[in-house]
């Protein structure tokens, strides 16, 4: 197959590997688009690509199609939405794909309105975790939300390569397409089949496409979803405990790393240790090439399901960081957001992880049933382990979580834009803003740093 691998960012080209395009006739052009700020706080001086808008990327590139396809990446990093509107309009796209998260959502559709204007004819289709109808259904949102055609709510490596299969990318021929609501001219949505299921092995992978650039962090994932569901969390559900990918997809993973000389390796799983076949495939695909151990390894981990295997993988990977989530200390304040939790296992396991890996403890403000009385004795408490940094963040009001999930007693309130907690049953305007200023203060006399909504706190 033939194609062509650049990405726009922050402004120009960067043509990472070139193949041939000279195919005549008809080409579908596809524009992916998202936006990768640097980190928050500047706290990691270590370049980190979009993987989601790449796992599309190689989506796309390995689809049947009935005509050749010319695929674009346009990251809107640090560059303005004029710059970004103007260089996918000259590429002239048939499709554009967008990759949406919390912090990009805004400024994502503002540039999708701008593009419709432009380009009235182009299908433009919104996918990731802030892909959701409840959330361009706010009234803050619905009105842009007239220039999409569909949202991707399934798998979007199964719904992008069934988009460009169709014959010609009509209304109808989307409706064809599982794993989309689509988007209705009177306003409202309309959800089609359920999206095709994929086997975890047949995803492809950006890196054994080589279209993940070299000396960047790398993210590696061994299953998808969580199987905890807490309210508060926007993982979603997990597939089948058994749908997972398998040690040699996860060895090739690993391999490919080593090629671009990944100086670290982010494993994108909601917890090392959720999913016991996951796991033993990581062991297995880490037993064949052992890159893991000599780059930077970053992990989530559940803290109160420690076994001893767990702990043996880490002393061998000298695992850089683990980021392991308390969020209250408070287990009536846990129970109400269905998040399973034994206090009384929770030090012990921070114990023992602390012997073998670098830990933060990750705590919420905000969290409706919880005070700020009891906010502070959970920073207290989580001040008190033997950890490296305590991070705390500021309650958001996410899709698949408390967006759609909350209590209606919870009386929540939030901004729609960046979907910061504001006011809750528990926790009045005031008291939020007032802890904001307290935690900040905290964290600089601890040597500590803090971003828009999250601090983070130097043991």
């Amino acid at each position: 197959m033939a194609y062509s691998l650049e990405i726009w960012v922050a402004g120009g080209w960067a043509a990472f590997l070139t193949k041939d395009t000279s195919e005549t006739g008809p080409i579908l052009k596809i524009a992916l688009i998202c936006l990768s700020p640097d980190m928050d706080g500047g706290e990691m001086p270590l370049p980190m690509p979009s993987y989601g808008i790449h796992r599309i990327y190689a989506a796309a590139l390995s689809a049947p199609s009935p005509v050749p396809r010319e695929v674009r990446v346009f990251d809107l990093g640090r560059s303005n939405r004029a710059e970004l509107s103007a260089a996918v309009s000259e590429f002239g796209p048939d499709l554009i794909g967008m990759s949406v998260y919390v912090w990009s959502t805004p400024g994502l559709l503002d540039l999708a309105v701008d593009l419709r204007a432009k380009l009235p004819e182009v299908t433009i289709v919104f996918g990731g975790p802030s892909a959701r109808t409840e959330l361009f259904d706010l009234p803050s949102y619905a009105a842009r939300a007239a220039a999409l055609d569909a949202l991707c709510v399934g798998d979007g490596e199964a719904v992008i390569q069934d988009i460009i299969a169709l014959e010609t990318i009509t209304r109808a021929g989307l409706a064809t397409v599982g794993g989309l609501a689509l988007r209705l001219p009177e306003g409202g949505w309309l959800r089609t089949a359920p999206a095709r299921h994929i086997p975890m092995g047949e995803i492809p992978s950006p890196y054994a496409m080589g279209l993940m650039p070299a000396g960047a962090v790398a993210y590696l994932e061994t299953y998808r979803g969580c199987p905890l569901g807490c309210r508060f969390c926007e993982w979603g559900v997990s597939r089948p405990a058994r749908d997972v990918f398998d040690a040699d997809y996860i060895a090739h993973e690993i391999a490919a790393f080593r090629r671009l000389e990944a100086p670290a390796v982010f494993l994108l799983d909601a917890g090392l240790n959720l999913n016991a076949g996951a796991f033993r495939n990581l062991v297995k695909a880490h037993a064949v090439d052992g890159f893991l151990a000599e780059s930077l390894f970053w992990a989530e981990i559940y803290p109160t399901v420690i076994k001893e295997d767990h702990l043996e993988f880490l002393r061998d990977v000298g695992a850089a960081y683990l980021g392991v989530g308390l969020q209250s200390m408070d287990e009536a304040v846990l129970r109400a957001h269905d998040r399973p939790f034994e206090m009384t296992r929770f030090a012990s396991a921070v114990d023992r992880l602390s012997q073998v890996a670098q830990l933060e403890v990750q705590i919420i403000m905000g969290l409706p049933g919880d005070t700020p009385e009891g906010f502070r004795r959970t920073l207290k408490f989580a001040m008190s382990l033997p950890v490296g940094s305590v991070r705390a963040y500021h309650c958001l009001v996410l899709p698949d979580a408390l967006l759609t999930r909350a209590r209606p007693e919870w009386a929540i309130e939030f901004e729609p834009d960046t979907l910061a907690m504001i006011a809750n049953r528990d926790w009045s305007a005031s008291a939020i803003t007032a802890m904001r200023h307290e935690l900040t203060d905290q964290a600089h006399r601890t040597g500590g740093s803090s971003g828009a909504y999250w601090w983070s706190f130097r043991q």
